[in-house]
């Protein structure tokens, strides 16, 4: 670091909170790299570009910041990542972007019961979060310009972004944050999320008409990613929709500050947008109109993608769209995300009752097998615990990764007093390649002494109502979608359930664990990342143990393009960007 450069560093830190500068002091030790830095920087309250400056003081090089070879570019407010050598020409005149999804929204375009990558991919076209959890894991600017906690990581400002409208014109104060968070939201889909992050309703406190303010219940060092995209429910709506809200409401106006205007709605058919003209951001190459189709299945979105009816299919499976991602004419786009299955057991009664039934289910499957078979090699295997390897905190010495091992197992089921087997009931739901995991499932126990498992397959409404928490002496499978810091996973699945007197909401294993309860509270409460990821390889341990759940593998987020279309851009999340797409040639 030069005379320069060290000026530029301490005069940023002599502005900088105590927790500001401990982030600093773990760069500038090597503990911590200039990725780790950027992502945890940004995540307590360092400007952006105050964090690029200090990792270009700190680091021997003098490259540009690139992700995995990719230019990071600044689109409508939120950091964007564009495939190297890239170029996006927009052809003269008015231009028409298509984008095919499926299915329709599980529950429509509702603000307070999202709980769907199709729901949310829509409500985000519209609507718009205080901050944007990206695909590099970094927790980037919207509509909150920048934020701080105290030292105590209990208290966090949010500064709102000035100059903001919604679409009837109206200026974002901080009125609306606070009425967003204070209102219906709180008791919706993202009641799991306010439990995990220590937040009730009426936490959200205006400050001024630009500032809020949220105390906790207990520190958060990742709060910023509660009132980010991550959360599906926190899109920032206007004080007056919410003091007349009632459900549906949100489908007659779709409202928002986002850079897209909705023209028209169908709902499970259509949605039309229009180039918000008006909007706060740089949008000078967006599109002007944007027709979404919602296909009743994947099948019915491959074939408008072959008929030309559509530019870009928002999410495919490997399975159900082979055919595309097989064709080399097509652009295909993966990324690497959190998003896991869980095969559940009912912890409470015979067989799963016993941790080592458990364990044998989870040695009975090869998963690298499970990976290429049903996802086209577009995922990596899982651990039996939701720590995704590519996360910060991830511990990589906690446990060895769990392998196949049918002698293994059966020594266990027959440890447990179950030599002569067992039956059981596996229920699932209807979505994506999950049916097929449970077969697979099925038939890899039926390797084991007289184990016998009958799957069950139903539509998503009925197994959400019937099968998910109410599981007795039975397995199942559900999805967790992918999220930007692992709390969620860790605390609305794993925690005490609520029936036994704990805050786990969606804890269908009904596992209880006390130790586990206090690891989760020093993970969310850790004041750095090095004492972060010593719990978190506590947990890594104490789950892949225990094995409340098996995680098999995570899954990549697959997106097929036109070769002419570009600028598409998605998150894990399943969220997606077209302000800055286009066709060339």
């Amino acid at each position: 670091m030069n005379k320069r450069e060290r000026q530029q560093v301490d005069a940023i830190r002599r502005k900088s909170n105590e927790i500001q500068n401990h982030v600093i002091d773990e760069l500038e030790a090597g503990k911590i790299s200039r990725r780790e830095f950027i992502r945890k920087g940004t995540l307590v309250g360092l400007a952006l570009p105050f964090a690029g400056i200090i990792a270009a003081a700190c680091s021997d090089d003098d490259a540009a910041t690139t992700l995995a070879g990719a230019t990071t570019t600044t689109v409508a407010g939120a950091t964007t990542t564009t495939a190297a050598g890239v170029t996006t020409t927009q052809p003269a005149g008015p231009t028409t972007i298509r984008v095919g999804m499926n299915p329709g929204p599980a529950v429509g375009i509702e603000p307070v019961l999202i709980n769907d990558e199709i729901g949310l991919a829509a409500f985000g076209q519209t609507a718009q979060y205080l901050v944007f959890s990206d695909a590099e894991l970094n927790a980037v600017p919207v509509l909150a310009e920048s934020w701080e906690s105290n030292d105590a990581g209990d208290m966090w400002t949010f500064f709102i972004r000035p100059g903001v409208t919604f679409h009837d014109g109206s200026p974002l104060t901080a009125e609306d944050v606070a009425a967003t968070f204070n209102g219906p939201i709180a008791g919706g889909n993202a009641a799991s999320a306010y439990g995990t992050f220590g937040v009730e309703a009426g936490s959200a406190e205006v400050v001024d008409d630009l500032t809020v303010r949220f105390t906790l219940s207990q520190p958060s060092g990742a709060f910023p990613f509660f009132v980010s995209s991550d959360n599906y429910n926190a899109g920032i709506l206007p004080k007056s929709f919410w003091d007349s809200y009632t459900e549906g409401s949100y489908e007659q106006s779709f409202i928002g500050t986002g850079a897209w205007i909705n023209d028209s709605y169908d709902p499970g058919v259509s949605a039309v947008y229009l180039k918000n003209e008006d909007y706060w951001g740089d949008n000078s190459n967006q599109p002007d109109r944007m027709e979404v189709t919602f296909f009743a299945n994947e099948a019915a979105a491959v074939t408008a993608f072959q008929d030309d009816q559509i530019d870009v299919i928002h999410r495919l499976s490997a399975s159900g769209g082979a055919a595309l991602i097989e064709d080399p004419s097509n652009t295909v786009q993966s990324i690497s995300t959190a998003q896991h299955r869980q095969i559940y057991f009912d912890t409470l009664t015979p067989p799963f009752d016993d941790k080592r039934v458990r364990q044998a289910m989870a040695l009975m499957l090869n998963r690298p097998l499970l990976i290429e078979g049903l996802l086209g090699g577009f995922g990596s295997v899982g651990n039996d615990h939701p720590i995704w390897p590519v996360y910060p905190m991830w511990n990589p010495d906690a446990v060895p990764q769990r392998e196949q091992d049918l002698a293994q197992a059966q020594s266990l089921l027959d440890a447990a007093g179950y030599s002569d087997g067992f039956t059981a009931a596996l229920d699932t739901l209807e979505f994506n390649e999950v049916p097929d995991l449970a077969q697979l499932v099925q038939s890899s126990a039926a390797q084991l002494s007289n184990v016998d498992l009958t799957v069950g397959v139903y539509d998503s409404g009925t197994y959400y109502g019937d099968y998910w928490l109410a599981a007795q002496s039975s397995m199942g499978i559900v999805n967790y979608g992918h999220r930007g810091v692992p709390n969620v996973y860790l605390g609305a699945p794993l925690l005490t359930p609520v029936e036994q007197g704990g805050v786990g909401t969606w804890n269908a294993s009904h596992w209880a664990n006390s130790d586990y309860d206090a690891l989760f509270d020093q993970f969310v409460t850790s004041p750095d990342l090095e004492t972060q990821r010593g719990v978190a390889g506590q947990i890594q341990t104490l789950l892949n143990d225990e094995v409340p759940f098996i995680v098999p593998y995570y899954l990549d987020f697959i997106s097929v393009l036109k070769p002419n279309y570009t600028g598409f851009e998605t998150t894990g999340m399943g969220h997606y960007i077209a302000v800055n797409s286009g066709f060339t040639g």
